[in-house]
């Protein structure tokens, strides 16, 4: 990383220079981006499956309860 200073002045004072890194060009490729999305597709189709099946879970186990209350 390279690094840049600046001059700052307040009331035409000097104060110590500022020290600013500046980025690299460490840039990550389209295929990169692509592949992340498709992983963090399959993340959430896993959780939603998860989700359903607890949510299923919950139904099953309540139902009686709430049948016989409402009875």
């Amino acid at each position: 990383m390279t690094e840049q200073t600046y001059p700052v002045k307040k009331n035409e004072v000097e104060i110590p220079k500022v020290t600013l890194p500046k980025p690299e060009d460490n840039i990550i490729p389209f295929e990169s981006y692509v592949q992340d999305v498709k992983n963090r597709w399959k993340i959430h189709q896993y959780e939603i499956k998860e989700l359903s099946k607890d949510v299923q879970w919950l139904y099953n186990k309540s139902k009686p309860y709430l049948d016989k209350g409402k009875n």
